[in-house]
């Protein structure tokens, strides 16, 4: 086959030699190019074609990913700077314990009424104050475990069982001092009988 193209080329060479271009086309192409250039449009001016974007499921979901992660980013970012350090969180805002526990209210109305009741029995016997240090810090340390611990029963149950314990020693000591005031002492200028 290529061998009869061959024989065709060679056979109508004159033929194809008689249409070549004339010597002055070439100029008249520079000629038409510079009057384009002056006449071109701004890129302003011209119309621009809408991007499409072709989005698949596969993009999609990667795209939604990237979304909740910053948006993750940004919530935790905000939570951590927004928040003070955890030890400064306690002494800025104290929580009152009635919010913690409000049966705390309860039981130091229900027992200090008696435990002071029973304070004023003594002082009127004769006897001084009654000191409780022990009592007291124990006390006071159960209330401070309220506001960590969350098995708050078991502290409202010993916090009841140490005022329950000052009641009973008040008790006894009264009960000390009416039994001193009924046995008589006897006198030491009397003579007594064997």
């Amino acid at each position: 086959m290529k061998d009869r193209l061959k024989d065709f080329v060679q056979a109508h060479r004159d033929e194809f030699d008689s249409f070549a271009p004339r010597p002055d086309l070439w100029q008249d192409i520079a000629a038409e190019l510079q009057t384009e250039e002056k006449n071109v449009i701004s890129p302003l001016e011209t119309q621009k074609e809408a991007n499409v974007i072709s989005l698949t499921w596969h993009r999609a979901w990667k795209y939604a990913a990237a979304i909740a992660l910053l948006v993750m980013v940004a919530f935790s970012a905000r939570y951590y700077m927004a928040s003070p350090p955890a030890g400064t969180l306690a002494a800025a805002k104290p929580v009152p314990l009635e919010k913690i526990a409000p049966e705390v209210r309860q039981i130091e109305t229900r027992y200090v009424q008696v435990i002071e009741q029973k304070e004023s029995e003594l002082k009127a016997l004769g006897a001084g104050n009654v000191q409780f240090a022990e009592l007291d810090s124990a006390y006071n340390a159960l209330k401070k475990e309220l506001y960590t611990t969350p098995n708050k029963e078991v502290l409202l149950q010993a916090m009841s069982d140490n005022l329950k314990m000052r009641i009973a020693l008040l008790n006894q000591q009264l009960e000390v001092l009416e039994n001193r005031s009924h046995v008589k002492i006897p006198a030491r200028h009397e003579t007594t009988n064997i």
